[in-house]
């Protein structure tokens, strides 16, 4: 007879779920035992909690599928909230499976090792859905809730506890239902009003964001595009969705000014799975659409919400992407809209590769010619991925770019983590030393199991992004950003990870083609204060 926790061992394996993020606790021993029984779901020991959520966050981005850490009640759930928050964020799929005091202590403050009252409420401020059974029958019917809960629309993480004694308890019932998810169906007399409203136009603009990717769209977005002749211009989240050497393709320069200013004339801006999140102080919400909107998106709370839609179109990305794609006869873009897009795109690119100065121009070129288009690109809160990273370091294919979407410092290594383990292909993560050192004991995750990792740690001794923010708004007042130097190499090192220390760009590209021949993960260690500086940059006051 099947035990609470085999169920849940059992619905992992129906559910295709090929790894899980985990630490161990004496909450969830039996959940682990289970899963190492049935043998089909292989476990990944991450050091911290709110790592192994980031890398579940990265593995559910990478490959499509769900995402799992499986966690301890009570601190280790805790820890994940921040994993959590940044899933929720970014519309990804992580499902949290912990544990809870015994049903016979649960609700009654005695003080039971890592009970923990309140954790579903505070589950709820991250999730979707949250479950709780208390009943070994209860596990399969209620992880499938969940799961279809996460799973429809427009994607979000979702957790459940399960009590201690219910994970060693027999259960009754060991069949697993796993639920039928089918995309958001689309009403196709808004599609149809959406072909009106195109075909009017003749200064199109295509605006592709995260679930263009998320529901497999890129070949319908490319088909729609080219027969339009329409430029698309990409969100962070929808970068991949046509390949960034396409003629088409803008990229990810939404809030340019310069691009902003090119598209004033539109006609129509069609929008496409994403939810036009504001950014930073706000700037992209003060962006309006120019011309008449159309919005797509699965999640019918998105439209309207940012700006106002003249045709709002609810649906899964692929399914109404295709239907346009059937209903518009190829009426092409002016020329000269699309000319004076294109220049912009070219003016801005190379504006923003003149900030970079010889040095950083180099390393980005170094990237560029040694880096294949299925290799995944991560890229932590940092200067680097700012000033090249998020635009100018090219993504060819969908799902091989990712960043953290909440703005968040330090997700960026366990985020590669689990992107290359699902993905299997080389991931490359660009690091502020700063973030790095949240969960730079990570990298002996990676060393354990020969992930295939490149970790670029741009050291500036400190928060290099808020060091420059600071002097700009505290009339060059700096406080608490600047960290002091630290030897990730010997670091590395002793956590199993070979590396090296560099100080120019043609040492980098040296270091990074060694690191694209080791079959597991290599550590570069970039001393930008040996580097000629980015233009505005901020270094720190003492060099220590």
């Amino acid at each position: 007879m099947p035990t609470g926790a085999d169920v849940v061992a059992d619905a992992l394996a129906a559910l295709g779920v090929r790894h899980a993020f985990c630490i161990i606790s004496i909450h969830n021993m039996p959940i682990i035992d289970a899963i190492r029984r049935r043998g089909f779901t292989e476990l990944i020991d991450a050091r911290h909690e709110q790592a192994g959520a980031h890398a579940a966050d990265g593995y559910a981005r990478a490959t499509g599928e769900l995402g799992v850490m499986i966690a301890s009640t009570g601190p280790g759930t805790t820890n994940t909230v921040t994993g959590l928050y940044e899933a929720a964020y970014a519309s990804s799929p992580v499902l949290l499976i912990t544990g809870q005091a015994e049903t016979g202590f649960y609700g009654r403050g005695l003080g039971y090792v890592h009970e923990a009252e309140q954790q579903l409420p505070m589950l709820r401020t991250v999730t979707r859905s949250v479950e709780s059974p208390r009943r070994a029958e209860d596990v399969g019917p209620a992880l499938m809730r969940l799961v279809k809960s996460m799973l429809q629309g427009r994607r979000q993480p979702g957790a459940i506890e399960i009590p201690i004694d219910v994970q060693y308890a027999n259960s009754d019932e060991g069949s697993i239902t796993v639920p039928d998810i089918a995309p958001v169906m689309c009403d196709f007399g808004a599609v149809d009003a959406a072909v009106a409203m195109i075909m009017n136009g003749r200064r199109r603009v295509l605006l592709a964001g995260g679930g263009v990717v998320a529901a497999g769209a890129q070949a319908a977005l490319r088909t729609l595009a080219e027969k339009l002749d329409a430029p698309v211009i990409t969100t962070v989240n929808g970068r991949g969705a046509l390949p960034e050497d396409h003629p088409l393709c803008i990229g990810n320069f939404y809030q340019s000014r310069g691009i902003a200013a090119a598209i004033a004339d539109a006609d129509v801006t069609l929008a496409i799975g994403t939810r036009f999140q504001a950014g930073v102080d706000g700037a992209n919400h003060r962006l309006v659409p120019p011309g008449k909107l159309v919005h797509v998106d699965a999640d019918p709370g998105v439209i309207g919400r940012a700006h106002r839609a003249d045709v709002a179109v609810v649906g899964d990305a692929k399914l109404v992407l295709e239907a346009l794609v059937g209903r518009i006869d190829g009426q092409a873009n002016d020329t000269q809209f699309n000319a004076a897009v294109i220049e912009a795109r070219d003016g801005v690119r190379s504006a923003l590769r003149k900030r970079l100065g010889p040095d950083y121009d180099a390393i980005l070129g170094a990237l560029e010619a040694n880096l294949g288009a299925d290799v995944i690109v991560v890229r932590d809160t940092t200067v680097p991925a700012y000033n090249f990273g998020n635009q100018l370091l090219p993504i060819r294919s969908p799902r091989t770019s990712m960043s953290p979407t909440s703005g968040a410092i330090g997700p960026g290594l366990p985020l590669a983590i689990g992107a290359a383990l699902g993905s299997g292909k080389r991931t490359v993560v660009i690091h502020g030393d700063g973030g790095f050192l949240f969960h730079a004991t990570e990298l002996a995750t990676a060393a354990q199991y020969c992930v295939p990792l490149i970790v670029c740690v741009f050291n500036d001794a400190g928060y290099g992004v808020l060091r420059g923010l600071q002097h700009t708004r505290f009339d060059g007042r700096i406080h608490e950003t600047d960290l002091g130097r630290v030897d990730f190499v010997g670091l590395a090192q002793a956590l199993g990870v070979p590396g090296e220390r560099v100080g120019s760009a043609g040492a980098f590209e040296s270091a990074l083609r060694t690191g694209l021949t080791i079959d597991g993960p290599f550590l570069i260690d970039v001393d930008m204060l040996a580097l000629a500086p980015m233009k505005g940059s901020r270094l720190p006051n003492v060099a220590s």
